[in-house]
């Protein structure tokens, strides 16, 4: 379990390294918030649905990583956050936190 965890987190600094930033990165887990109580990742957990109400408080963070069971939802996030205009935040499809428990 600490391997596949170490993995994970290893995997989005990785991620993160693409672009410098002062340290403002956030990993948002977009599935419901059943599927959140049931066993998550680090982060925090924003339910898809309530994306658009949190969108300017994500614009704060330097980078954002979405993740989701398997993938969809968060592509879905990140292509939902990508088309709002005029801002500086990275926002990246991360990997799914579920297969690597």
């Amino acid at each position: 379990m600490r391997t596949l965890s170490f993995f994970f987190i290893s995997s989005i600094l990785f991620a993160c390294n693409e672009k410098p930033t002062n340290g403002k990165t956030l990993v948002v887990d977009v599935r419901s918030k059943g599927e959140w109580k049931q066993g998550h990742g680090r982060g925090i957990n924003i339910p898809l649905p309530e994306l658009e109400k949190h969108k300017q408080a994500l614009l704060n963070y330097d980078t954002v990583i979405f993740v989701c069971e398997k993938g969809g939802r968060s592509q879905n996030a990140l292509s939902y956050m990508n088309a709002q205009k005029e801002h500086t935040t990275v926002f990246k499809n991360g990997i799914s936190w579920v297969n690597y428990q």
